[in-house]
């Protein structure tokens, strides 16, 4: 049995598994691709970098000039549909907002050798059992039922899904996904939780097959795995009764740290600006709700930096922000507040 990780191993843990799936594909013959800031605006589809796709659009995918021995990346992403719903009191996000997706692509005739390596990264080099890898497909995408099929992998859910389950959008015109999803046991519980899909990409006016891409999360992996209580368990923050169990203010902590070491500050300028405000006034209120006094939370964010970054770039200005704007953002919150309650949806 997989042992659970000590927090300091944490990191490595994470890092190791980016830097082995770099590895697993780069020595099968992808390109490593450069990887995009999360503030980029390469990719006007989204606010914020939150899938590696969005670093191969411009240079690769658009232009269709895939290398034949496909691409390969580990990209940091934020999605933020946590952040609309961070001061309802029932709300406890599965997911959180910042992670590694590690990811491939490459053209359509190397599906079998693309499914081959992703089971081999699996049971070879993030040792997953094949009994505790599930892959979850519909039997009216023929070509991928078939693949699957064809793999011998054991363990397969067939149509426990609607059909939206298994499409895919890319944010590109003209274009869909059809996928089947890996899945991994928790290791405690018992269930599946899904880690990543099977993707063929598809011309929408006749069907005809595009490319693939093939991709998963670090931390979702990482969670089943070592039967982690959720997902932000994966990452190294520091003991402390504010934090326990806390995990919407350990996903604003880490996303806004993550954007903020980019350079970008909150503002009302424009939606990343928005949205990072709306992250450091949810650590602003939840440090409020603890009693944290401003020097228990200045160390809670610098060793939480620390540890998850290696180093502490945005605690400084996080600081200054709640000591400049404090008043202004407990404003703010008590608006959000009482509009929620107002919805019922907080006491």
């Amino acid at each position: 049995m997989t042992k659970a990780p000590e927090l300091s191993e944490l990191n490595a843990i994470r890092h190791g598994l980016s830097a082995s799936f770099l590895q697993h594909y780069h020595h099968a013959g992808f390109k490593l691709a450069e990887p995009l800031p999360v503030t980029s605006r390469e990719d006007k589809s989204v606010i914020f970098v939150g899938a590696a796709i969005s670093a191969l659009k411009k240079d690769y995918v658009l232009p269709q000039k895939i290398p034949a021995g496909g691409l390969v990346l580990a990209q940091n992403a934020v999605r933020t549909r946590n952040i609309k719903n961070m001061l309802v009191d029932d709300f406890n996000p599965k997911w959180g907002s910042y992670f590694t997706n590690i990811d491939t692509v490459c053209p359509y005739a190397k599906k079998e050798e693309a499914l081959e390596l992703a089971l081999d990264f699996f049971y070879n080099k993030a040792r997953i059992a094949p009994e505790d890898l599930l892959l979850r497909v519909n039997s009216q995408d023929r070509e991928l039922f078939s693949l699957v099929q064809k793999s011998g992998h054991p363990t397969v859910e067939i149509d426990a899904h609607p059909e939206k389950y298994y499409r895919h959008t890319v944010g590109i015109d003209g274009i869909y996904g059809e996928n089947f999803n890996f899945a991994v046991r928790h290791k405690h519980t018992g269930e599946y939780g899904d880690v990543g899909n099977f993707i063929i990409f598809r011309d929408k006016n006749n069907g005809a097959p595009l490319f693939l891409e093939v991709g998963f999360g670090d931390t979702v992996i990482m969670q089943p795995k070592y039967g982690l209580k959720h997902i932000m368990d994966c990452y190294p923050f520091m003991p402390h009764p504010a934090l326990d169990n806390n995990y919407k203010f350990k996903d604003c902590i880490i996303t806004s740290q993550a954007i903020m070491r980019e350079g970008l500050m909150p503002s009302s300028r424009d939606e990343q600006s928005k949205i990072l405000y709306k992250y450091l006034r949810g650590i602003y209120y939840f440090a409020e709700r603890a009693d944290l006094k401003t020097a228990e939370l200045a160390k809670i964010l610098h060793r939480s930096e620390e540890m998850i970054f290696g180093n502490v770039r945005a605690q400084p200005a996080m600081m200054r922000l709640f000591a400049d704007k404090g008043r202004r953002i407990d404003e703010l919150n008590r608006a959000t507040l009482l509009n929620l309650k107002e919805k019922g949806l907080t006491r």
